[in-house]
């Protein structure tokens, strides 16, 4: 098994922390009362936005994890 270079490490490292940020992201837009008063509290489109960028972390955080263990096989 040899060891991933330098500019893997950082490409997975980056990943992992901006599916952390979508999710993130999506989770504060939902809890927050203000959301920096560019959407409305309680409207749609706010929450929707909210689910869009919380299923786009899960993704993000998906293809990290399967190129993980495609390259540990």
């Amino acid at each position: 098994m040899r060891e991933k270079p330098l500019h893997e490490k950082l490409g997975d490292l980056t990943s992992s922390v901006m599916a952390l940020a979508y999710v993130g992201g999506g989770v504060f837009l939902i809890l927050s009362s203000f959301s920096f008063r560019l959407l409305p509290i309680g409207s749609v489109w706010r929450y929707a936005f909210a689910g869009i960028l919380i299923l786009y972390g899960a993704y993000r955080g998906y293809r990290v994890l399967r190129r993980n263990q495609d390259d540990e096989s």
